[in-house]
């Protein structure tokens, strides 16, 4: 997988799976969460534990948008995540 693709991917699993604001398949917001993708896609490529990831999802939910954390969605995104990087190496 390209850095390209795996970035493109992890970019689709944020909005599509994690959308901890709500904004899953509105046009206009298909980037709202691109800016934490890069930082994922790091953890990814540095095998960080999914522990990590998840833990990291948390405090974007809970410190950068003040939101209800939702651990259980996060770990689950982690998960697949890490599955999906894993089929594209």
């Amino acid at each position: 997988m390209s850095d390209d693709t795996a970035l493109r991917t992890v970019q689709i699993v944020l909005h599509w799976a994690w959308d901890p604001i709500g904004v899953r398949g509105i046009k206009e917001a298909a980037d709202e969460y691109d800016m934490y993708a890069t930082r994922v896609l790091e953890l990814l490529e540095a095998d960080a534990p999914d522990e990590r990831i998840s833990d990291y999802l948390t405090s974007v939910v809970r410190d950068r948008m003040g939101l209800a954390e939702d651990t259980d969605r996060d770990k689950d995104v982690s998960l697949m995540l890490r599955q999906l990087y894993a089929i594209g190496r």
